[in-house]
């Protein structure tokens, strides 16, 4: 921990992106508060993946015992293995495998290998963000508050900015991390002071991407009943992902392999509607196995895929800048999204507590913050829906 600071940063929302910013700031000797709109800190109760990027983050934020006590690791370093998702078959297109090196396509498995560094690592995201608030001192965390406004404080003010919430309180700061998801309050007010998008009215554009997910849990036991096959045994070991026309279905276990994490995902291109229609389902011809696996669902949580399109052009005005969702929502397809805005947290955290950062340069250090992780979180984003056209044999939507 270096010499102490003389700012503070607040934190609006506390997810894993927010919290890993709370933990590596606090850790690094700057002060922090952190306002969360619910009760207390939560996550939807679904699994997520960590590529060897975002592993690497935690690490380094000081996360890697709790990341290691919850992970769940494919012996074999298979990330996921593809499959045809239509039809009565279900052959093996391709699988990938940990330390990259060269890709082979092919109807088997000797044959159809794509070499990963990494293989899969995956947490339930609920159970995760519970061993990371134990890092939280309950001295900064604040709940029920919702932001409403950001207003922007005079320069010979003792700070830079001032926080109004929803239930009539406010608190004065010097600079705010906005990791307040895709329907970020930060953001809005971001657009409303300068152009952050290429957009005709400069503002960004967050947008239905036309795709619905069915995300589920299933425990391993009624997992196996449901899909009594020797094939089921395997997918209870190895993650899945069965590809379709405007059709997809990824699978893979957590919890030690006590659970199945399912997400279904289906595009509707026909149209491409401003809002989502509820009567969107996961039909058309699948393959037996994917039948028998969503079966084994009893509710699954529906969600409408929101991203930012065009990609923004700032993630910052002055001292006050965006992260995770709230700067670079897109679509899960790389599995990549919750590890950004944990890159975001460790970038946030290395810049802020550098030597040469006092309260006068904020707004500058933010200006490199913006420089170096913009680029990259909006190439993930946009690879990402790219990569959701493969799944779903939409190549002529992406060049």
């Amino acid at each position: 921990m270096g010499a102490p600071k003389d700012f503070e940063v607040s934190i609006i929302g506390g997810g894993i992106g927010g919290l890993s910013a709370a933990i590596g700031l606090t850790r690094a000797g700057v002060s922090v508060q952190v306002f969360e709109a619910a009760c207390q800190f939560s996550e939807i109760g679904a699994g997520v993946s960590f590529g060897k990027n975002a592993q690497n983050a935690l690490a380094k934020l000081g996360l890697k015992k709790e990341f290691e006590e919850q992970v769940t690791t494919i012996p074999s370093g298979i990330w996921f293995e593809w499959r045809n998702g239509q039809g009565q078959g279900q052959e093996l297109i391709a699988t990938v495998r940990r330390n990259a090196l060269l890709v082979i396509l092919g109807n088997t498995e000797e044959f159809g290998q794509t070499y990963a560094h990494g293989g899969n690592a995956s947490v339930h995201r609920a159970q995760f963000l519970d061993t990371m608030i134990k890092h939280v001192p309950d001295s900064i965390s604040h709940f029920g508050k919702r932001l409403v406004s950001i207003e922007n404080l005079a320069h010979n003010r003792e700070k830079n900015v001032r926080l109004h919430f929803e239930d009539g309180t406010s608190h004065d700061t010097d600079l705010v991390i906005g990791y307040d998801g895709i329907h970020s309050k930060v953001r809005a007010h971001l657009e409303s002071v300068k152009r952050i998008a290429n957009t005709e009215s400069g503002a960004s554009k967050l947008q239905w991407s036309g795709s619905w997910a069915w995300r589920g849990m299933i425990p391993m036991d009624k997992f196996l009943e449901g899909v009594p096959t020797k094939m089921g045994e395997h997918y209870s070991k190895t993650p899945q992902m069965f590809l379709g026309k405007d059709r997809h279905m990824l699978t893979f276990p957590i919890n030690n392999f006590r659970t199945i994490n399912v997400v279904a995902f289906a595009t509707d291109r026909s149209k491409w509607p401003e809002r989502p229609s509820r009567s969107s389902n996961f039909s058309s011809q699948r393959a037996d196995n994917v039948v028998n696996i969503l079966k084994c669902i009893e509710e699954p949580n529906k969600w409408a895929l929101h991203e930012l399109n065009p990609t923004l052009d700032t993630y910052v005005d002055g001292t006050i800048c965006i992260a995770g969702d709230a700067a670079h929502a897109g679509t899960p397809h790389q599995g990549a999204l919750a590890g950004q805005a944990i890159e975001d947290a460790l970038f946030l955290t290395w810049l802020l507590s550098h030597p040469s950062i006092k309260r006068t340069n904020l707004a500058d250090a933010l200006q490199v913050y913006d420089s170096v992780r913009r680029p990259r979180a909006n190439k993930v984003s946009e690879t990402s829906f790219e990569a959701g056209e493969i799944y779903e044999f939409a190549l002529d939507r992406i060049g």
